[in-house]
């Protein structure tokens, strides 16, 4: 049984174009990604899906495989997340491969480490967890987190019994998009995250996702200052 580590890496992007082949610390953004994958203790194999033949030579060299170029109905704006891994799965299981977990690895989030990927993957050892989400602590409480609803304001639903006051709140956090860990299982069912996924906390140089050139600049100082 196989546990596959799938880095989803599309062509083009309107926020920051040709991101996944920035330059950071010397060398192009999604290396960072797959020389953390490839050092996974409990990653066996590892798989970049893309539709662009630059980011496949790239990732080649860095180690990774590329198995195909990803079907242009795979590669739009459009496109959710899960449709691109399961085509992954699919993939390799055509091949005679069995999948048992597979982990997401946006190459946006270039900074969390092998360590970390193996720590996350780890939650999944107990017997009812389904999946693993990474996560960065806001530094608000979370009785004080919301949204903007049709113009009106949505606090985040917190479980009956949590303290709401602000100083007996329990910490906000965000997901990172740096790691996901999915069962097979979970997958079958047409879902990456369940309905209450393990929740690794990360630190914030981890949690860097690059979007637009003021992230990219962010995870330049992060590379430059080690912190």
């Amino acid at each position: 049984m196989l546990t596959l580590a799938v880095i989803p890496a599309r062509g083009r992007s309107s926020g920051l174009p040709g991101k996944h082949l920035r330059l950071l610390g010397g060398e192009p953004m999604i290396t960072h990604t797959i020389r953390a994958a490839l050092g996974a203790q409990r990653v066996d194999r590892v798989v970049v899906s893309t539709d662009d033949p630059a980011i496949a030579g790239v990732a080649r060299d860095a180690g990774a495989e590329v198995p195909y170029l990803r079907p242009e109905e795979l590669a739009t704006d459009e496109t959710p997340t899960f449709r691109v891994i399961d085509h992954a799965v699919r993939a390799l299981e055509s091949d005679g491969e069995s999948v048992s977990v597979v982990v997401t690895l946006q190459p946006t989030s270039p900074l969390r480490s092998a360590q970390e990927i193996d720590a996350a993957i780890a939650l999944l050892d107990p017997p009812r967890v389904r999946s693993v989400v990474s996560v960065t602590a806001l530094d608000l409480p979370a009785s004080v987190v919301g949204g903007m609803v049709d113009g009106r304001y949505r606090s985040i639903q917190l479980p009956p019994g949590t303290d709401t006051r602000r100083q007996g709140s329990p910490g906000a956090v965000r997901l990172t998009g740096a790691i996901y860990v999915t069962t097979r299982g979970l997958l079958a069912e047409g879902r990456l995250v369940d309905d209450a996924p393990a929740a690794f906390l990360t630190d914030r140089r981890s949690g860097i996702d690059v979007d637009d050139a003021r992230d990219l600049a962010a995870a330049r100082r992060a590379v430059a200052t080690g912190r």
